[in-house]
């Protein structure tokens, strides 16, 4: 699988290896690269940005990535030599080593946090769920344990919410990786659930799990008025959308920089390591064993 990878060499080879030697994984490849700005921010804190591409699915048409109850591909073999690969070229610290994505990468990333936390020190979920079409007892336990920030709007017509009966809801999704499967934590925010018991979405806006196995942590936020897509503008606005009224300068206030608050935190460090990110179809030009990109759905900078 052909991957896109972004760094700049005069910043790495200027500054010590432990505190640049950074990465981003992300399957939109040139298209997610402009939209994100992690390329911008590779420039700014000193890592490396790879953007990986999934392969053609035969029954939908289009590139996709192969999460829990769509292997129709070895995706996370490919990964775990993708990051055996870019730690050999890039050097990177193997404790820092984190996954994003959103469409399909977000329940990929899901699925690399559960199988790859071997390798994986935290991962990040836009608009993605657990599982979709599947069975809940066959996802299996995670290998260790991982850092997870997941922001879904209430709004997102694609990955619902509060799930359907075959698909994780985002309370589903949050218990699996705080609960005894995942990080096994015992101190959380609010024990109110994000979805009542007739599978409608409640007034919390954000949840946390803290003292977790391997000092992890578990974080959800809420976009309320969010839809399925990535947000570069700030979400902290009163009366625009999407919003929440928890992102600050700490945390963040759009998407890349939400996302990164948590994998820097996760390491201890102003700045993380490794950060890769994948993602679901979109257009662009591919090479080898690729196809076109195919939009489904759009995606859609605001």
């Amino acid at each position: 699988m052909p991957y896109r990878i972004y760094h700049n060499p005069a910043l790495i080879d200027t500054v010590p290896l432990n505190s640049v030697q950074k990465g981003l994984v992300d399957c939109l490849l040139l298209g997610m690269e402009i939209g994100t700005g992690f390329s911008r921010l590779a420039d700014q804190a000193g890592f490396a940005v790879a953007y990986p591409d999934g392969l053609l699915e035969s029954s939908g048409g289009q590139t996709n990535w192969a999460y829990f109850f769509n292997a129709f591909n070895d995706d996370v073999g490919f990964f775990r030599q993708l990051i055996n690969t870019l730690q050999a070229s890039v050097g990177p610290d193997s404790k820092r080593i984190y996954v994003t994505g959103l469409p399909s990468g977000a329940l990929m990333s899901h699925r690399l946090g559960v199988q790859l936390s071997d390798l994986v020190a935290a991962t990040g979920v836009l608009e993605g769920a657990l599982f979709l079409k599947g069975n809940p007892p066959q996802v299996p336990s995670a290998v260790g344990p991982v850092s997870v920030l997941i922001l879904h709007g209430d709004r997102d017509k694609t990955v619902l919410y509060c799930g359907t009966p075959v698909d994780a809801s985002q309370e589903q999704s949050f218990n699996y990786w705080s609960g005894n499967s995942a990080d096994t934590c015992s101190r959380f925010d609010t024990p109110a659930a994000l979805c009542d018991g007739q599978g409608n979405i409640t007034a919390v806006v954000q949840k946390d799990a803290t003292n977790c196995s391997g000092s992890t942590e578990v974080k959800f936020y809420k976009l309320i008025g969010g839809i399925h897509t990535w947000y570069a503008a700030p979400m902290n606005v009163p009366g625009q959308l999407p919003f929440n009224p928890d992102f600050n300068s700490s945390t963040g206030i759009a998407t890349r920089d939400i996302l990164w608050s948590l994998f820097s935190a996760s390491s201890g460090e102003s700045v993380g390591d490794w950060y890769v990110s994948n993602r679901g179809p979109y257009i662009s030009p591919c090479t080898r064993r690729r196809q076109w990109r195919i939009a489904e759905p759009p995606f859609l900078f605001p």
